[in-house]
C-alpha cells in the first residue's frame, strides 16, 4: 500500500507545540518524527510524540458513543447512537433550563488540545447557551499576571535568544520535561561559554544542563530575589542608566530594597548568605544575562508577586532591553490570531455567573444554585482539580447530569451519564499558537476519525443543531471555520509577507517578527516598577504564602514521562514512570522512622494519600515532592497528590495554589 508523509504539529499543552512528520497510508498512522524543517522544534520531540501512532490506534479508543447503566464511577456503560445520545443531552439541558435556568449547566475544559479550534470553540457554544462561564486559570494564570504587573502586554522573549547569554538563570523551571527545545538553547549556549544556574525547590531533571543548583524554600523565590536586589545596589551592580531611561518608580524601588539584605531574607528562603551574594554578583556582573521563569513557583498566594520581584532584577541589570538577555517563558503567538472568531463573545446575550475551575468541588457541592450538569471536554478533573476528594464527591451526585467527550475511559469519564468518542489532532483541521516559541502553524487531517470519532467542532455543531441555534457560525466545516478565521485575522495578515502566508496555508510552521526589545507595552511605556493600580501591592515586596499547619511544604511537579494525566494509557510510559512516589529528604525521613521504598502515608486536612517513600538529597529538607498525575487504579488508597491541594486561589489571576499546601508524612501501616 502506497505510503507518504503529510505535516502537523504536537496537541498537547506544551509550550513548544512541535512541528510533525507523520507517515501515513491514508488509513493509519504508521510512524511519527519530528519535521526538521520547522523552524523553532527542527526535526527534535518529546519520547511522548515519538510514538503518536501508539496513541492514535490504541485499542482502549472510545469509538462510539456510551450511555451509562451502572452506578457511577463503575465504568458500566453500553454502546449507543450520537443521534440518541444528543438527544438526551439537548432534552435534558432543555428541561433542566426550562426548571432552572441555563446558568446551572458549566462547561469544564483547559489544555488537553491546544490547538485553537479545538480549545475555543466549547465557549461559543456555552455563550449562545447562556451557561455559566468557567474561569480557566489552574495553569500559570498568576504568573501571567505578575508578568503584566511590571511588563504590561510586552511580549516576553524568544528562548532561542539564550544562545547568546552569557548568563543564564533557570528559576523555577523544568526545561528538560516541559520546555525541551528552550532546553536545547541553553545546552547550545553551554557549550558557547556561559554560565547555568538553576534556582528550584527540588533537583529536578533541569540540574543535568546546570553548572551550579541552587534550592529555596517553596514559595519564597521573592525573597531571595529581592535579597540579590539589595546585593546588587550595595556592590553598584545597578544599571542606572537603563533605569533612569525605561523604567517607572525606579527611584522609589531601589529605595525599598534596602530592606532586603541577605542576613534577614537567608533564614526566610533557606539560601545562605554567600550564596545570596554570589547569585547577584554574577548577575549583576553578567553582560547578557537571561532569566527563564517556570509557572510553579506561581502557584502559592503571593504567586504574581513573586513573579514581579524576579522581573525586578533582569530591569535593575537593564537586561529587559537586551537582545541577547532578558525574561523568558511568557510569550504568546495568541495575539496574532484572532481567537474571539472561535470563542464568540459576542454569543453571550446576558451576564452570567462565572465559577473558577480551581474550585470545582465546592461548585459540585456547595452552591447555593448547584450545577445541574456538566460537560467536560480536554480536561480530566478527577485527577486534576484540588481537592480530589470533594470532586469525587460531587461526581458521584445523582442529580448532576455529566456529559464527557473524550478518547479513553479516564476517571472523570467512568463518571459520566453520556460519553460521546472524541478523535486525535490527526484527525481533523486546526491551528497552532504556541505559547512558548514566535511561530503559528496550520493543521489539516491526515486519517479519518476512527470508528465515530467526533472533533470538538464537530460535536459542538451537532449540539447546536440540535438546541435550535440558528447562526450560519454552527454551519461551517472545521476546515471552513479555519479558513475564516485565518483570513479575518488582521494582525496575522499584517505580520507576514505573502510567501510567508503560502507557507503557513500549506502546513509549514512560519515564525512571527520579534519585537524591539525596548517596546514596552504598559500605561507608561516603561517597565513599570511601581505599579499605581494595585493599592498596598503598588511596590514589588515580599509577600508570605499561605503556608499552613503541618510541617512539609508540599510541591507538585510534572513528570518526564506524562504530560498531567495524558499519555497514561500508554503502558511503555507508565512502566517507565514506575509507581507513585513522594520525594523527601533523609533527614525528614530519619525522624519519621521511613525507608527508601517503603509505603507512606502523606496527610492534611484535606485527605490522606498513600505513597511510596523516594528517600533522596535531591529534596531540601522540609520538602516533599511529587512527580506526575496517576489514575485511582495507579494509586493506593484510591486518591492522588491533587486530593491533598486546597481550592485556594493566587494573590492576582485566580489561580491555583498547588504549590502552597502543607503535610505530615508517616510509615503507613495497613489494617489486618
Amino acid at each position: 500500500m502506497k505510503t507518504y508523509w503529510k505535516r502537523s504539529a504536537c496537541p498537547y499543552d506544551c509550550p513548544d507545540e512541535c512541528g510533525l512528520l507523520i507517515k501515513t497510508d491514508g488509513k493509519q498512522i504508521l510512524e511519527v518524527k519530528g519535521d526538521p524543517e520547522h523552524p523553532v522544534t527542527k526535526g527534535f520531540i518529546c519520547r511522548k510524540m515519538n510514538h503518536y501512532e501508539k496513541t492514535v490506534h490504541h485499542p482502549g479508543r472510545i469509538l462510539t458513543p456510551l450511555k451509562r447503566v451502572g452506578a457511577k464511577g463503575s465504568g458500566d456503560f453500553v454502546p449507543t447512537t450520537w443521534e440518541r445520545a444528543v438527544k438526551e443531552i439537548t432534552e435534558h439541558w432543555k428541561q433542566i433550563i426550562q426548571d432552572y435556568g441555563a446558568e446551572v449547566i458549566l462547561p469544564y475544559s483547559y489544555g488537553g488540545n491546544e490547538h485553537a479550534i479545538q480549545n475555543k470553540s466549547g465557549e461559543a457554544f456555552f455563550y449562545a447557551l447562556g451557561a455559566s462561564n468557567l474561569e480557566r486559570t489552574i495553569c500559570a494564570k498568576a504568573k501571567g499576571e505578575g508578568y503584566a504587573q511590571i511588563l504590561g502586554n510586552t511580549q516576553g522573549r524568544n528562548p532561542s535568544i539564550m544562545e547568546q547569554s552569557d548568563l543564564i538563570f533557570i528559576w523555577g523551571c523544568n526545561i528538560a520535561v516541559t520546555y525541551l527545545h528552550a532546553y536545547q538553547n541553553i545546552v547550545c549556549a553551554k557549550k558557547k561559554g556561559a554560565k547555568i544556574i538553576l534556582i528550584e525547590t527540588y533537583e529536578s531533571p533541569a540540574a543535568t544542563v546546570a553548572d551550579e543548583v541552587v534550592l529555596v524554600k517553596p514559595g519564597t523565590d521573592s525573597a531571595l530575589a529581592l535579597s540579590m536586589a539589595y546585593v546588587m545596589k550595595q556592590q553598584g551592580l545597578l544599571n542606572n542608566k537603563y533605569l533612569e531611561q525605561y523604567t517607572h518608580g525606579w527611584e522609589e524601588f531601589t529605595e525599598s530594597i534596602d530592606a532586603y539584605p541577605p542576613h534577614k531574607m537567608a533564614s526566610i528562603c533557606g539560601v545562605d548568605e554567600t550564596t545570596i551574594k554570589h547569585l547577584a554578583k554574577l548577575l549583576g556582573t553578567a553582560k547578557h544575562p537571561s532569566i527563564i521563569l517556570g509557572s510553579g513557583l506561581s502557584r502559592h498566594a503571593n504567586g504574581a508577586m513573586t513573579v514581579r520581584c524576579i522581573i525586578t532584577l533582569q530591569a535593575l541589570t537593564g537586561a529587559l532591553g537586551d537582545a541577547k538577555g532578558g525574561i523568558i517563558g511568557e510569550l504568546s503567538t495568541g495575539y496574532a490570531l484572532d481567537r474571539t472568531l472561535i470563542s464568540r463573545p459576542d454569543f453571550q446575550k446576558k451576564k452570567t455567573r462565572t465559577i473558577n475551575m480551581n474550585q470545582l468541588g465546592d461548585a459540585l457541592n456547595n452552591m447555593e444554585s448547584p450545577i445541574h450538569s456538566l460537560y467536560v471536554y480536554n480536561v480530566n478533573p478527577a485527577n486534576t482539580a484540588p481537592n480530589q476528594s470533594k470532586v469525587l464527591q460531587g461526581l458521584l451526585r445523582d442529580d448532576l447530569f455529566t456529559i464527557v467527550h473524550e478518547r479513553f475511559m479516564t476517571d472523570t469519564a467512568k463518571y459520566a451519564d453520556i460519553i460521546l468518542p472524541a478523535d486525535t489532532s490527526v484527525e481533523h483541521s486546526d491551528i497552532t499558537t504556541p505559547y512558548g516559541h514566535l511561530f503559528l502553524q496550520r493543521t489539516y487531517p491526515i486519517i479519518p476519525p476512527p470508528g465515530e470519532a467526533k472533533s470538538n467542532w464537530d460535536t459542538f455543531c451537532l449540539l447546536a443543531k440540535a438546541m435550535g441555534f440558528e447562526d450560519s457560525f454552527w454551519q461551517l466545516s472545521n476546515d471552513k471555520l479555519a479558513d475564516y478565521v485565518v483570513e479575518h485575522s488582521k494582525t496575522l495578515r499584517s505580520l507576514w509577507t505573502s510567501k510567508e502566508y503560502e507557507q503557513f496555508q500549506q502546513g509549514y510552521g512560519v515564525l512571527l517578527p520579534i519585537d524591539d526589545p525596548h517596546h514596552y507595552q504598559t500605561p507608561s511605556g516603561k517597565v513599570e516598577l511601581i505599579n499605581e493600580t494595585l493599592g498596598t501591592d503598588r511596590i514589588p515586596h515580599y509577600k508570605e504564602n499561605y503556608g499552613g499547619r503541618y510541617p512539609l511544604r508540599l510541591v507538585t511537579a510534572p513528570h518526564v514521562q506524562t504530560l498531567n494525566s495524558t499519555f497514561t494509557e500508554r503502558k511503555e510510559l507508565l512502566k517507565r514512570r514506575g509507581d507513585m512516589t513522594l520525594m523527601i529528604h533523609p533527614e525528614d525521613a530519619l525522624d519519621r522512622n521511613i525507608t527508601d521504598g517503603c509505603l507512606i502515608k502523606a496527610y492534611n486536612d484535606h485527605a490522606v494519600v498513600i505513597f511510596r517513600a523516594h528517600v533522596t538529597s535531591k529534596v531540601k529538607k522540609g520538602t516533599a515532592i511529587a512527580e506526575g498525575v496517576f489514575q485511582q487504579k495507579q494509586s493506593y488508597n484510591g486518591y492522588t497528590v491533587n486530593a491533598l491541594l486546597s481550592q485556594k486561589l493566587t494573590d492576582y489571576g485566580a489561580a491555583a495554589s498547588l504549590n502552597d499546601n502543607t503535610i505530615e508524612i508517616a510509615v503507613y501501616k495497613q489494617e489486618a
